[in-house]
């Protein structure tokens, strides 16, 4: 919160009751010759908020055994209540899937399972899940959440990069050697040999390059990558003058 000479307290980024629920000030009053100091303690009323999902990386995305015993577990969903900043006191509601009856949602748990015990190779598949607040303020009102999607497929998946993109800004006089950056993904299990050992023990690979005009892969000249941490550092000395490297 900001305070003018007039007075007037301005809010300058949204209020959270589950972080804060006071706010305390101290202002300082000039009077011209003598000054005081005002404590000022602001305090937060808590507004029932609906819940919200959780989950990260987005899209949601699961893979599937192309056969596997009814009630495999594929996927978990994770909702907190107040906004996603409350408790875990949620029901998981399933609202539909496509194709129909393909999986079921543990109200408690938010764990999708398999609902039939063959998926034909290269099916999609869609879940639709809703949470809604188990102990809401108002009994007459419902804290629904925002429909969440599942998009489930029966083969193998690409890993899943956690951000959409990723943008930093280095200083120029940053040393070499200095980590900038941390890349993560998510491994999706191999569908296609289930009883494989290293099944549940893949992790990623992360390579790091430079496309060129052409599509041509070049090595960075600027930057590296940690091949099983992600973790991206320089190894040139940059230079503001020189143009700005994207990789991938």
């Amino acid at each position: 919160m900001s305070v003018y000479e007039n007075g007037e307290i301005k809010l300058n980024k949204p209020l959270n009751y589950e972080v804060d629920n006071e706010v305390i000030m101290a202002v300082q009053i000039d009077g011209g010759f003598k000054t005081r100091i005002q404590t000022i303690r602001i305090e937060i009323l808590d507004v029932d908020e609906p819940p919200t999902f959780i989950n990260q990386p987005k899209p949601y995305l699961a893979v599937v055994p192309h056969e596997r015993p009814i009630g495999y577990q594929i996927f978990r969903f994770n909702a907190r209540d107040e906004n996603g900043d409350g408790d875990k006191d949620v029901i998981y509601n399933l609202i539909n899937t496509e194709p129909p009856g393909m999986f079921t949602v543990d109200q408690d748990t938010g764990i999708v399972r398999t609902a039939v015990n063959k998926y034909p190779s290269g099916i999609t598949c869609k879940v639709y899940v809703q949470v809604s607040d188990k102990t809401p303020m108002n009994q007459n009102v419902n804290q629904e959440s925002e429909i969440a999607v599942l998009e489930v497929v029966a083969s193998n998946r690409p890993p899943q990069f956690y951000k959409t993109h990723y943008e930093v800004s280095v200083p120029q006089d940053i040393q070499v050697e200095s980590s900038i950056l941390h890349i993560q993904a998510k491994i999706f299990k191999n569908v296609d040999n289930i009883n494989h050992p290293l099944f549940f023990n893949v992790e990623p690979r992360f390579d790091l390059f430079v496309q060129t005009e052409e599509g041509e892969r070049m090595p960075s000249q600027f930057f590296s990558i940690e091949p099983f941490t992600g973790v991206v550092h320089l190894k040139k000395r940059l230079d503001n003058e020189d143009d700005y490297e994207c990789f991938a």
